[in-house]
């Protein structure tokens, strides 16, 4: 047997078991070690019910399902490290004020003031509903996305779905080794980095009052971590985007890429969620992320040589 045909028939037999067992009942698993150890909550139970039915309703559901196999691995993986993020996320180990004066020297608009700092006493009600779009939908426009590309680019969903697994996985070291405090935790708890703080929706809160909802305080309340403004992912998310469609973006959807990316970039600063610092840094993840995966998607895409 050739060493073509040994790795294609493994490949088989892999894709297999994932499509079959893995994907369908690892939710399911999952969920329920949740319930053991007291930690179950609804998305887990949600996320089970989806993949039981996606894995066992048809044979197209089920390649839908392997299709989101990098969207499962994303939520499993971001939900598992809130049990080891105490370990590494300390006060002492925290970057607040450093952050800020780094801030303020390359990217500051005036005497001791942030373009965070500026965008906290100077801001507009249509500006808040305007910039707030892309925070309140971007989980929506990436599913819709995704379905969309599932139909009409199978390769460039996956490309862009592995991308954006792979940005999570940085964005996870990163935030794990050098925790930072948002712009908002200064303007409200000075320099001092505390334990026990919860996620804010700062700027938003201004859209809720506005509107007469909860919705961003309920979601940033749920937050698991104060402490990981570097990278941001809310800045990545349209980057993922830009970066795994550029070679097909036309005339047409270039403006709906580039708008996107950029009113991401200025909400995370003008709300108070992200120094400047970290919108660039989710783009070099985004960049880094999509040159690895660019480069397996070709290597995987050359005919095996035989033995």
């Amino acid at each position: 047997m050739s060493l073509a045909h040994s790795v294609n028939s493994a490949g088989s037999v892999a894709r297999r078991v994932l499509g079959d067992y893995v994907l369908p009942v690892g939710p399911a698993i999952y969920a329920a070690i949740m319930y053991a150890v007291g930690d179950l909550r609804a998305e887990h139970i949600g996320i089970a019910i989806v993949a039981l039915i996606l894995g066992f309703a048809s044979a197209w559901t089920k390649r839908a399902l392997i299709a989101a196999a990098p969207a499962i691995l994303i939520v499993l993986v971001y939900d598992l490290v809130r049990y080891v993020r105490p370990y590494f996320v300390v006060p002492s180990r925290v970057l607040g004020c450093e952050m800020r004066d780094f801030d303020l020297r390359w990217f500051g608009v005036g005497p001791d003031t942030t373009l965070s700092d500026y965008f906290a006493t100077h801001h507009w009600p249509a500006v808040d509903l305007w910039l707030s779009i892309p925070y309140g939908t971007f989980f929506a426009i990436t599913i819709l996305y995704c379905v969309y590309l599932y139909f009409a680019d199978r390769p460039r969903l996956d490309r862009y779905l592995w991308t954006l697994a792979l940005v999570y996985a940085i964005a996870i070291v990163v935030w794990l080794a050098v925790p930072v405090a948002p712009p908002w935790y200064l303007r409200e708890h000075g320099c001092a980095i505390l334990s026990g703080i919860l996620p804010d929706p700062a700027g938003l809160i201004r859209v809720d009052r506005m509107l007469g909802i909860h919705y961003f305080y309920d979601f940033y309340v749920r937050g698991p971590d104060v402490y990981a403004a570097l990278p941001s992912l809310h800045c990545a998310f349209p980057a993922v985007g830009v970066a795994t469609a550029w070679r097909v973006a036309t005339w047409r959807t270039w403006p709906f890429h580039l708008l996107y990316l950029g009113t991401m970039f200025a909400a995370s600063v003008y709300f108070g969620h992200h120094w400047i610092v970290d919108g660039l840094a989710g783009w070099l993840a985004v960049l880094v992320s999509a040159l690895i995966v660019d480069r397996a998607a070709r290597r995987a895409a050359r005919k095996p040589v035989a033995a």
